[in-house]
């Protein structure tokens, strides 16, 4: 171990777009702030993630001064859903506010990635291992861990987890502190990335066979996402029958067999942990959170926690004023809570209004009447529209 314990203000674990984006917005602020990073810099540039960045998104990125710097990608104003091949386009408006835009995860890291290290000289740790958090009630927190120079310590006065559902900062909550709550779905989403742009708005679409939705990921790809049974694997998913599923799914026999560059499946599940923080370690995106992703909601949760921590680090170290940390969770939460219930609508609606097998056509039929009520009322158009948006 070294001897010498170095020192910051907030540590926060994990360099995906939470991390990151709260780090660059302490950064710009002024207050220290060091990334602990399991991965290498190269591995998080190329990590494909999906990513619709909400209306809400935009308006805080232009808070911060952001928005020209980050955001890119073409605007995500308009849904076709589909069933059985017939096409609604569902057009989300808000009057004078900012739109969404389909700026992927992978887009907006490498533009924080560049902000934060390039340009305004913060710094991220990268490869580290073995990594302990000391986070007892009135001590100083602390992290050990190694990387490349050996062991280290670092003292803070708060830490960030921003590592996941899987990372250790969650993990580090004695037991009984924390609830579970959360809710299986019975079935995945293949996603599948592809050498072929979306000609026209993104899709997403149910028929007798199945969900399937197509959103763009630039200027010549494309990700397509299929429901699929939970058991299944690479092996069941040739590229042959990837693309007859499209097809019969879309009910165009007229798309053709393009490059497929990965496939990866996604269970899907909603998950919140109660509360989001124990002493001075406080959580925030995939670490307290998980949506489905039918609703493009898990990036814009974790958006909202840490803009929310971020103005709350301003008012305890730049003024002495701890309310808004103390109330972190009570704060984010029932937001989370608004947002996995649109969730728990989009993904039910998505996939009961498609194939009739697993909840039967009696839900089918109630699913199809859902997605039939955003174009024939315009409350419920307003409602899902500014759900889009994140505007509730």
């Amino acid at each position: 171990m070294n001897s010498r314990i170095e020192k910051t203000k907030v540590a926060i674990i994990g360099a995906g777009v939470s991390g990151l984006t709260l780090a660059t917005f302490l950064q710009k602020s002024g207050i220290d702030c060091i990334i602990l990073e399991r991965r290498n810099r190269s591995y998080i540039e190329m990590r494909q993630r999906a990513g619709v960045v909400e209306g809400r998104g935009v308006e805080m990125f232009e808070r911060w001064g952001l928005a020209d710097k980050l955001l890119g990608g073409p605007l995500a104003q308009t849904i076709d859903y589909r069933v059985n091949g017939s096409s609604r386009l569902f057009t989300i408006s808000d009057e004078g506010g900012a739109q969404s835009k389909f700026c992927t995860q992978q887009m907006l890291v490498n533009n924080l990635l560049r902000e934060l290290i390039d340009v305004m000289g913060g710094e991220v740790r990268f490869d580290v291992t073995d990594l302990t958090i000391i986070n007892e009630e009135n001590e100083t927190p602390k992290i050990i861990y190694s990387d490349k120079d050996g062991s280290h310590k670092l003292s803070c006065d708060y830490i960030v987890g921003c590592d996941g559902d899987k990372g250790v900062s969650r993990a580090s909550i004695p037991k009984g502190v924390l609830t579970k709550y959360s809710h299986e779905y019975g079935y995945a989403w293949l996603a599948a990335l592809v050498e072929a742009p979306v000609t026209g708005n993104a899709i997403m679409a149910v028929s007798d066979n199945g969900f399937v939705g197509q959103l763009p990921r630039g200027p010549q790809r494309s990700r397509y996402y299929l429901q699929c049974a939970l058991k299944d694997g690479i092996d069941d998913w040739s590229d042959e029958r990837l693309w007859d599923e499209i097809r019969l799914r879309l009910c165009d026999n007229t798309i053709e067999n393009v490059q497929v560059h990965d496939k990866t499946f996604v269970p899907l599940r909603s998950v919140v942990y109660a509360p989001m923080q124990y002493n001075n370690l406080f959580l925030a995106g995939d670490a307290a959170h998980l949506v489905p992703p039918a609703s493009a909601k898990g990036m814009n949760l974790s958006l909202f926690d840490v803009d929310i921590l971020a103005q709350s680090f301003l008012h305890a170290l730049n003024d002495n004023d701890y309310s808004a940390l103390q109330e972190y969770s009570a704060t984010v939460l029932p937001r989370i809570w608004k947002y996995q219930d649109f969730a728990l609508w989009m993904t039910d609606t998505m996939h009961n209004a498609g194939d009739p097998t697993q909840h039967g056509t009696f839900h089918q039929m109630v699913a199809r009447a859902r997605l039939d009520t955003l174009f024939s009322s315009p409350l419920a158009a307003r409602l899902h529209g500014d759900y889009q948006l994140g505007k509730v």
